[in-house]
């Protein structure tokens, strides 16, 4: 009984905690929906990870309910989604799923949901796709970049790219910040891995060489405007992937070297635009030969036979 009392308490904790989130989005005109409207996520997670998808199921449809009397369309759309994001990370949390299995599935339902907002519901969350699609094709004719491909077709991709990586970086806040809550409220997790622990498999380095080389001889292989489009897309993505994947291995050879100070500098230095390059071509370095590792052994072996570092 006193089981159930508690049950029952928390779950109407948890519904008013969300009433007054959406209470103050109200006031406030709905500035926290458009900022970051995923802390809605965390009460229907929380409640979930401790008492099970069920009683979960009755917490969100409780709070559903709760948002068609004082929200509007668009905030009871966000909070549909962040209830579906957070009974199935709760759910997950409890059957001890991995880290990747739920930062994955954040990912996607999150993709999913600006993708709704983006394209299919745009006219009804104050989007236009059309006028986003002629500024930053104003943008790139400007800068005087892909003269010599469809604008409109690269603007379209520049546009999924960035629901892609905002999707992702979404999902990233969610599990970090979820995996803070549940450590607080001693609910048990699986260890969260550190940035430098993440290892890319060597196909990743092969896969990004070979987009670079495509790219480089684009003008020599004749690729018709389609094709072309969608390498300059890929190009940009393996690009992005080597340059922050060699920022981890060069912060993470200062950190062990005990030169914090030029941490800084390695950061400032991915912006350049012929350093970058480097930076990217040591990252593919790492995901062949796992220079990380590498690092490791000599700083352990300078520990341990002193500051030679001997071989």
């Amino acid at each position: 009984m006193v089981t159930q009392t508690r049950k029952l308490t928390e779950g109407a904790m948890m519904v008013a905690l969300v009433g007054l989130m959406l209470f103050v989005n109200l006031q406030l005109g709905g500035m926290p929906e458009a900022l970051m409207y995923w802390i809605l996520t965390f009460p229907i997670l929380i409640y979930t990870a401790k008492y099970g998808i069920r009683n979960g199921l009755i917490a969100a449809f409780s709070t559903t309910l709760l948002s068609f009397m004082i929200s509007s369309p668009t905030t009871i759309f966000y909070l549909f989604s962040c209830n579906v994001c957070g009974l199935f990370y709760g759910e997950g949390i409890r059957k001890k799923w991995k880290n990747g299995v739920l930062y994955m599935g954040t990912a996607v339902f999150t993709f999913l949901s600006y993708l709704v907002t983006t394209f299919f519901l745009a006219s009804l969350f104050g989007y236009d796709p059309k006028e986003d699609i002629e500024m930053i094709s104003q943008l790139l004719s400007l800068f005087h970049i892909g003269q010599d491909l469809d604008l409109a077709k690269l603007t379209g991709m520049i546009i999924l790219v960035s629901t892609i990586l905002l999707s992702a970086m979404q999902a990233l806040c969610i599990h970090l910040f979820a995996h803070v809550l549940l450590m607080r409220l001693h609910i048990e997790t699986r260890k969260i891995k550190t940035i430098f622990e993440i290892h890319l498999p060597s196909y990743a380095g092969l896969l990004i060489f070979f987009i670079w080389v495509m790219y480089f001889m684009r003008n020599v292989i004749k690729l018709n405007q389609e094709v072309l489009g969608i390498l300059v897309f890929l190009y940009g993505i393996a690009k992005v992937t080597a340059i922050f994947y060699g920022v981890i291995s060069l912060c993470y050879a200062l950190l062990l070297s005990k030169q914090k100070k030029f941490v800084f500098l390695v950061l400032l230095a991915a912006f350049v635009p012929y350093v970058q390059m480097a930076i990217g071509c040591i990252g593919v370095l790492d995901m062949f030969i796992d220079l990380k590792d590498i690092y490791l052994q000599i700083w352990k072996r300078g520990v341990i036979r002193g500051s030679s570092g001997e071989f």
